[in-house]
């Protein structure tokens, strides 16, 4: 008890002291396709290569960008990089009170209006990594060739750490979102936090080529291992 309301003091110390500079909090993540209809070998390749990547979130009291950890280096053919393009579909810009978002891949984005649905936040909670957790939900819609489905989304987050942001577009918590489920497949979990990383810009998206949503996913899939 006593060692977590120490590092509760010490989280809620460097929150308040480093509030405008470039956080870090580094994630693990695992893709296991629930669906038997839709398992193959390929997913198979891409549910281990899933285990050896890492993500993180850059964040600060104004801005947010979700990418593959700056250590990898992912060889373009790689079940890596397809892993990490199936699982994210690219990098992540938030910024705060906007009403739209950037999904970003290599030198090209585009611009997605955030999801107007609310959380239900409920009472359950957990702890993660000596951080006190609760549970909220919500229901994502999705329309592809297949038709349309509905997602069940599960994040748990930390209200201790005050800034709405998480993996991936999802946001809007009271509080960072630790570990999320995107159902059917994704699951990321919080493998560790930094609070003392310089403050330099984030990203620059007037160096970046703005393209259609399209086009977007499109160059995305021509760099896809065959299936």
């Amino acid at each position: 008890m006593m060692k977590n309301k120490f590092i509760l003091l010490f989280v809620q110390f460097a929150i308040t002291t480093v509030v405008s500079q470039n956080n870090v909090a580094k994630y693990n993540v695992l893709f296991k396709v629930q669906n038997p209809k839709r398992e193959s070998a390929f997913f198979d390749k891409i549910t281990e290569a899933s285990k050896n990547l890492e993500f993180e979130l850059v964040f600060n009291d104004s801005v947010s960008f979700f990418s593959i950890s700056k250590k990898m280096i992912l060889d373009d053919r790689s079940f890596e990089k397809a892993a990490y393009k199936i699982i994210s579909k690219g990098d992540y810009l938030h910024k705060k009170n906007n009403s739209s978002f950037y999904v970003i891949n290599d030198n090209l984005y585009y611009e997605k209006k955030k999801d107007s649905s609310d959380w239900n936040i409920t009472t359950e909670a957990k702890v993660i990594q000596n951080l006190t957790c609760y549970k909220a939900t919500k229901i994502k819609k999705v329309t592809n060739q297949r038709g349309t489905f509905n997602h069940e989304i599960v994040a748990w987050f930390c209200p201790e750490i005050p800034f709405s942001y998480g993996p991936n577009e999802y946001n809007g918590l009271p509080g960072l979102i630790v570990e999320l489920i995107e159902m059917p497949a994704t699951h990321f979990v919080l493998k560790s936090i930094t609070f003392h990383k310089d403050n330099t810009e984030i990203l620059q998206l007037n160096k970046l080529k703005e393209i259609d949503e399209k086009a977007y996913y499109d160059a995305i899939k021509a760099n896809l291992p065959q299936r």
